[in-house]
């Protein structure tokens, strides 16, 4: 290593002192050529030719935007004119054909503009006439429409009012203890409303509540007559046949009462009117038979 070293500092100082020897001839030359130049290498006027170059190309802009302004207006101008021109001509040439027209339809026959508003009138005039029969007839059936809305509004009201009257007098009826109070009330809703086979029907049970057997029976046989499948005018036929010593007749209506309605089979143990028929084996029978079936779908 130290052989190494001592060989590479020769070695960097004759190089340092070749390169000094190169840089003076160089140095030189550059002096005597600086000592024999007799001008400048550059000129002011150099910079001055650039300016001016500058300003002709500033001045040449200038006059360019200004023949295109004055280019820009002559075509509008010419737009314009010929715009005008066109209109001109345009309704110039519908107040040709304007006349053309009109003399055309007096040739035809039309003799003046006054046959041809008359002509337009009597149009007008059959248009009008029927635009306005068209407006009658629809009004007509309005006007029926509305008497015939406004009669189905008060024969409502009435029902309404008449339906207020009966639930009114129905919640009375519930109220009332006596049997005789009872059939005035129910003669006030078959008064209102005669078809009330409901109204019968409790009319016949206040009726059997006062002994009246055979009253009862024609009240629930008025009863069937308007409605054959209410099971409650079966019911008060049956009580009224059975008080009455109609045993099969009881026992018929009986079966169908319980047939539209097996509730019934609760309370015909209750009842005092079928006390008669205890000892019928049909009536035992059919009781049976209604008490196994409750019991079965319980």
């Amino acid at each position: 290593m130290k052989k190494l070293l001592l060989l590479l500092v020769p070695l960097i100082l004759f190089t340092s002192a070749y390169a000094k020897e190169i840089e003076k001839p160089s140095q030189e030359k550059i002096n005597q050529r600086l000592d024999k130049l007799e001008k400048p290498l550059f000129t002011p006027f150099v910079e001055n030719y650039i300016l001016n170059d500058l300003k002709q190309l500033r001045e040449d802009n200038k006059k360019l935007k200004v023949e295109l302004y004055k280019r820009l207006a002559e075509k509008e101008v010419e737009i314009s004119t010929n715009t005008i021109n066109y209109a001109t001509s345009t309704i110039n040439n519908i107040f040709y054909i304007i006349a053309a027209a009109s003399s055309l339809l007096v040739i035809i026959g039309l003799n003046s503009i006054r046959d041809v508003n008359q002509k337009i009138r009597t149009i007008v005039d059959e248009k009008v006439s029927k635009v306005i029969d068209d407006y009658e007839k629809r009004m007509s059936l309005i006007e029926k429409d509305l008497d015939k809305r406004s009669k189905q509004v008060l024969q409502n009201q009435k029902e309404i009012e008449k339906t207020n009257t009966i639930h009114s007098l129905w919640i009375r009826a519930a109220q009332e203890t006596t049997p005789s109070g009872k059939i005035e009330i129910y003669d006030d809703i078959l008064k209102i409303k005669p078809s009330d086979a409901e109204a019968l029907t409790y009319k016949a049970e206040a009726a059997l509540e006062l002994d009246e057997a055979n009253w009862a029976l024609h009240l629930a046989n008025q009863a069937l007559n308007i409605d054959d499948d209410y099971p409650n005018a079966f019911y008060q036929k049956a009580k009224a046949n059975a008080v009455l010593g109609y045993s099969d007749f009881a026992i018929n209506d009986l079966e169908k009462a319980l047939m539209l309605n097996e509730q019934y089979i609760e309370e015909i143990e209750n009842e005092e009117e079928f006390d008669s028929l205890n000892d019928n084996k049909k009536y035992i029978a059919l009781i049976k038979k209604y008490k196994q079936d409750s019991e079965t779908n319980q």
